[in-house]
């Protein structure tokens, strides 16, 4: 079972790469890895969920979605390679050079990712909020049904809770347990929350080095914000869901979405292409809203403080409609939420 987790872990962070390489990777810029595998994990999600909801909405099965969800996965993971193959090996070369330059560093920053790989798998979660999405994978995967069943009752839901429903993000948890067979908790409790965790260690770096390009005060500062995470916990941080609830949407909005989204802001200090980033900002914003409904709020929010004053600082204004055409996902997913809590309308989880 532990190789079948770590196979399946290895596969989902290449076709995450696979996703992000159409995004990172070109002629005139060639994206840090975490960045391009961070922008592939959303653009994942974002397609997953345009495939997902017309099959849920139409009432038809887990094993239905997932027939039709390999063919688009595989066919873009294939023909990322064949395309972007070589920007994964230019980057391989130039990451080889790194680490023979600065192997302490890089053996270093391995070693405290697997460490907190490790207390995350480990950690023991009794709450709520994990015995709920865990259970709705188990009952998607026992049912062969989507979000039909209350997953803490078993009792047939007479419409689809809306807001867990566009958060698509646990039925692919589903969708994997069904093509793997991976028991549920191992799919979330160990797959996703070691790839969640990688991926908030490699965007660490990507800041630490941003600040920091010696090497030894850089990972001073790694040092410290892991430390920070490790420490600082409470029902009211960032921090407790990263080290105890990683694999809740929820987390995943607040520790790769949010940081992404300022690695991104560095990225354009540095000089990168407003262009480039425009999109990767969007695919982070657009894939955020099929993760969980927290982004709603809290991405509309980031985006506006980062980019607004950058706008208008650099006299950039061609970048607000961007900046608007990004968070416009969020946006539309708040007033859809709000409309069916205040009763304009419901989801059905039968025709009618």
């Amino acid at each position: 079972m532990i190789v079948k987790a770590a196979l399946v872990l290895m596969v989902n962070l290449i076709v995450y790469l696979a996703f992000g390489s159409f995004f990172c990777m070109g002629k005139k810029r060639l994206c840090p890895a975490p960045v391009t595998v961070a922008v592939g994990f959303f653009a994942y999600h974002a397609l997953f969920a345009i495939v997902c909801l017309p099959v849920m909405f139409t009432y038809r099965p887990l094993s239905t979605l997932c027939a039709i969800w390999v063919v688009p996965c595989g066919i873009i993971t294939a023909a990322s390679f064949a395309v972007k193959g070589k920007y994964w090996a230019a980057w391989v070369r130039a990451f080889r050079e790194e680490l023979s330059k600065n192997t302490y560093f890089w053996a270093t920053v391995c070693l405290i990712t697997a460490l907190s790989v490790i207390l995350t798998v480990m950690t023991y979660n009794f709450t709520l909020d994990a015995a709920y999405y865990v259970a709705n994978v188990t009952t998607n995967v026992d049912t062969n049904m989507i979000n039909v069943y209350d997953p803490f009752t078993g009792n047939w839901q007479d419409h689809f809770e809306l807001r867990y429903a566009f958060a698509t993000y646990y039925v692919n948890d589903a969708a994997i347990c069904r093509l793997t067979g991976l028991p549920a908790l191992v799919e979330t409790k160990t797959v996703m929350s070691s790839a969640v965790m990688i991926m908030v260690n490699m965007l660490y770096v990507c800041i630490c080095r941003y600040f920091f390009p010696e090497h030894r005060r850089a990972l001073l500062m790694y040092a410290f914000m892991t430390m920070i995470n490790f420490m600082f916990i409470s029902i009211y941080t960032t921090s407790n869901f990263l080290m105890t609830r990683t694999y809740e949407g929820k987390s995943v909005v607040g520790n790769v979405s949010v940081v992404l989204i300022f690695v991104l802001y560095m990225m354009l200090i540095a000089g990168a292409s407003e262009n480039s980033t425009a999109v990767m900002l969007f695919i982070t914003c657009l894939g955020t809203a099929a993760v969980s409904s927290t982004a709603n709020m809290v991405i509309p929010a980031e985006v506006c403080v980062l980019f607004i004053p950058y706008a208008f600082m650099k006299k950039r204004f061609a970048l607000l409609p961007k900046i608007f055409l990004c968070i416009l996902p969020e946006l539309v997913m708040m007033l859809v939420y709000v409309l069916y809590v205040k009763g304009y309308y419901a989801v059905y989880t039968f025709p009618r």
